[in-house]
């Protein structure tokens, strides 16, 4: 089975397509857009929950919204501060790895405890854990549909992961930072293909985040094994002795201090704030391999057991209109899927290209298969994490 796929975005060529017909409403609790809603002199953009209507009322009374995600980038901070400007509601941010959190929701959960209401994060535990166990209610129900309209999405359609469209919302797509290198180390043009990685002068000079835990790194080895096969994901994970570790500030501050020439399946937002302290690194992309198109912490789900439905039920109307996405994606310095949220300049994640060949991470078969068999393969060549 392939799991590589094309990319077929549609540009918006004017912002007059943005929100056109986003007046409309839910069946019951509608959020309520709104050209000029207000909470305190705070404007919404159209097709954002009102800030004075049904659902943000009712959400006030609630008082609180719990929600978990990645603790990268500066996520924890700026969606708490803009949400709760503008609609009143204290945002509960509960920050980690997916698979921490699971656990921990797996513990409460079969004691009768429930404490979140809106999951944010990637595909392994979104996928394997969050719906998997059966934890999800339906989003599409809790959204806008003037939303889901055409004119709102860069491919013409939101990205709905998995397989009934309705549970997993996947609210960015783009191409991953690459191999990141200490520019005293690698010089210009030692690095241009992945087969370069396993020039024996890199053995023991490598640092990767380590694709047996739940994270994106597994990502990568599918796509080496698609390309090159086996041999080359055992040349390069055990021939050349490199480094696993599971934190990505760590890995990219020993790259920058010289421990390590390069390292593999960083994430974009830690390594855009690393790249803006102005330390001696570079992003390099590499040919031999169908580059990994990913959603990074970017996917959306809604809690079946939320203890604040209906603060639950405004942000994530909040997280998929304009105003919240645009904290969103640039919180995780990510590009949005939305098209009327610019993607800036200076992005080292890029949009995906029509008419090119991609490693799709996020494919269901991928996510609810090929994951677990790549893991596996991995144990066997390393031993457990």
């Amino acid at each position: 089975m392939s799991m590589t796929t094309k990319a077929g975005f549609i540009l918006p060529a004017a912002a007059v397509l943005l929100l056109g017909g986003c007046a409309g409403g839910t069946s019951n609790d509608s959020p309520e857009s709104a050209d000029a809603g207000r909470a305190g002199g705070t404007r919404v953009s159209a097709g954002c929950p009102d800030p004075d209507g049904t659902l943000a009322r009712a959400a006030k009374k609630e008082g609180e919204v719990v929600m978990t995600g990645t603790p990268d980038g500066s996520v924890r901070t700026d969606i708490p501060k803009a949400f709760e400007e503008t609609y009143g509601v204290k945002v509960t941010y509960v920050g980690g790895r997916n698979s921490d959190i699971a656990a921990k929701l797996q513990a409460e959960r079969k004691a009768g405890i429930y404490t979140h209401d809106v999951f944010g994060g990637g595909g392994n535990t979104m996928s394997s854990t969050y719906y998997g166990e059966g934890w999800l209610t339906s989003l599409k129900d809790a959204l806008d549909p003037a939303l889901l309209t055409a004119a709102n999405w860069r491919d013409g359609a939101p990205k709905w992961v998995d397989p009934e469209k309705e549970k997993i919302l996947q609210l960015s797509n783009y191409v991953d930072s690459g191999v990141v290198v200490n520019t005293n180390l690698v010089k210009d043009g030692e690095l241009t293909s992945f087969e370069d990685m396993l020039d024996p002068k890199w053995k023991g000079k490598i640092v990767v985040d380590d694709p047996r835990s739940n994270g994106g790194a597994i990502y990568d080895v599918g796509a080496f094994e698609q390309a090159y096969g086996q041999d080359f994901v055992k040349s390069l994970y055990v021939d050349q002795k490199p480094t696993l570790l599971t934190d990505q500030r760590q890995e990219l501050d020993d790259i920058a201090r010289g421990k390590f020439a390069f390292g593999l399946s960083l994430q974009t937002a830690e390594t855009e704030e690393a790249l803006a302290e102005g330390l001696p690194l570079k992003q390099l992309k590499l040919t031999g391999a169908p580059p990994v198109a990913t959603g990074g912490s970017s996917l959306l789900a809604l809690d079946n057991k939320a203890p604040h439905p209906e603060a639950a039920k405004l942000l994530v109307n909040w997280l998929v209109c304009k105003d919240g996405n645009a904290v969103w994606t640039k919180a995780l310095q990510v590009p949005s899927n939305r098209a009327d949220v610019p993607v800036p300049a200076d992005l080292g994640a890029t949009v995906p290209q029509a008419g090119s060949e991609y490693y799709d991470s996020y494919g269901w078969n991928v996510l609810t298969k090929d994951v677990k068999r790549l893991q596996k393969m991995l144990i066997e060549l390393l031993g457990p994490q």
